[in-house]
């Protein structure tokens, strides 16, 4: 009996879900509540186990294709077989049958001609599997390309497969006219015989290049980013930070955090101190709402921590850290994004972010222009702090540790002096850390 698995509501506000890999291939069998199809929503991966057990007959959705809820992803044949093309499954295949045996009349005719085997590196239908690139250089040396056994994906013929046949002209000197002993006292070689090996031409060297499909996370960012960037009117402010209290506040309570395992970056103390410039600034814990052009304003600062992950960026959020310790916040930063980098968070954890902290810890460089999250109005772009000397309020040279904050506002709803305002009680907390534990008190 055909089967046919459609797309299930996979969680709150989900319409529909991209493809990103299939468990099981057409013709092969799956066991009931084995993993089945990883779909993507909302920068969430989401395994979905395979319902019954049988036989994939017919793979409805490629990976990289959307579908929608509902939308028809596979016909698994729950009998214990496939189904016959009579049964009429799409994408059943009937049994080959073997050739008819000649008619008696044709005795004297000679029998069916079997099929030669593919070479190696062809398909089925004789044609070789090469790139345009291989083609043109093959084409360019003389060399049948059928004739090449191709250790590339599926058989497919690679330069290196070609060997030292692919170094060698195509203009190469016919054996007569190539001399068999020494030249004479004073010869000069002719022009003619020594013709360099051609170089590839720019068609060849463009047509090498590889394809690579944008699916899954990187779609998603890509869309999200394209969005961003035209619908919100960017604007960065920057402020330099002197952050040498906070660098020895940190190494003293890391001493006392990390005991259970934990490691203390810089990020719970950055959280901590822009909770305090969203409470002078509350416009900015907000998001926007284009379609009704509304500004929604949150009492909470629920902060999402841009995180590198295999597949692309991601931003897991740490909800309500207005209400959370230094420690406590280590510890969720640090268990968000280990799940992260494994594909394990969940759709709930990626979503309903306020505001955006993105970071590259010692690669932060000395100033960027972050996106926004949107429809989040605001975003913090952190950067790596640097030791340099610097001129103290009496005039002498000091050594100190300092860092560059940018934020990136929408303009539309929020005006650059609200950046600004924002960022000098960010630097205010950071530089005098004493402030957070006072307030923790």
């Amino acid at each position: 009996m055909a089967y046919e698995f459609r797309l299930p509501d996979i969680g709150e506000g989900v319409a529909e879900g991209e493809v990103v890999k299939w468990f099981v291939q057409e013709g092969g069998t799956v066991a009931e509540d084995a993993p089945l199809v990883s779909v993507l929503t909302d920068k969430a991966n989401v395994e979905i186990p395979s319902p019954k057990a049988g036989t994939v007959v017919k793979i409805h959705a490629k990976e990289g294709e959307k579908v929608k809820v509902g939308g028809l992803l596979v016909t698994i044949e729950t009998g214990g077989r496939p189904a016959s093309p009579s049964g009429g499954t799409e994408g059943a295949v009937a049994p080959a049958m073997p050739p008819p045996s000649p008619a008696p009349s044709d005795a004297g005719r000679p029998g069916p001609v079997a099929t030669p085997a593919p070479q190696p590196g062809s398909t089925p239908a004789g044609r070789v599997l090469a790139s345009p690139y291989v083609r043109r250089l093959a084409t360019e040396r003389g060399i049948d390309l059928s004739n090449i056994r191709g250790t590339g994906p599926g058989g497919r013929v690679q330069e290196s497969d070609l060997g030292e046949s692919a170094a060698a002209p195509s203009s190469a000197v016919p054996p007569a006219q190539v001399a068999t002993g020494p030249p004479s006292p004073g010869a000069t070689p002719s022009p003619e015989k020594e013709k360099p090996a051609s170089a590839p031409s720019p068609q060849a060297e463009a047509d090498a290049f590889e394809r690579v499909p944008i699916r899954g996370v990187r779609r998603v960012i890509a869309e999200h980013m394209s969005e961003s960037i035209h619908r919100a009117a960017h604007f960065t402010y920057v402020e330099e930070v002197d952050a040498t209290d906070l660098v020895r506040w940190r190494e003293r309570t890391a001493k006392h955090v990390e005991k259970d395992g934990v490691r203390l970056s810089y990020l719970p103390f950055i959280l901590k101190a822009v909770v305090a410039g969203l409470r002078a600034q509350p416009w900015m814990n907000a998001r926007m709402d284009d379609e009704h052009q509304e500004l929604h304003v949150y009492p909470e600062a629920h902060i999402g921590i841009a995180t590198a992950a295999p597949e692309g960026l991601i931003v897991p959020v740490v909800r309500n850290v207005e209400k959370k310790s230094i420690t406590k916040l280590a510890r969720e930063i640090q268990e968000l994004a280990e799940r992260g980098r494994a594909g394990k968070l969940s759709r709930a954890e990626l979503t309903g972010g306020t505001f955006t902290i993105t970071s590259l810890g010692a690669l932060g460089g000395v100033l960027a222009t972050p996106i926004l999250n949107y429809p989040e109005v605001a975003i913090l772009g952190v950067h790596r702090i640097v030791k340099r000397p610097i001129y103290l309020s009496d005039g002498t040279l000091a050594p100190a540790h300092l860092m560059n904050l940018s934020v990136s506002l929408d303009h539309r709803v929020l005006d650059g002096i609200v950046g600004a305002q924002f960022l000098q009680v960010v630097k205010a907390q950071l530089e005098d850390p004493h402030q957070m534990f006072a307030e923790l008190a």
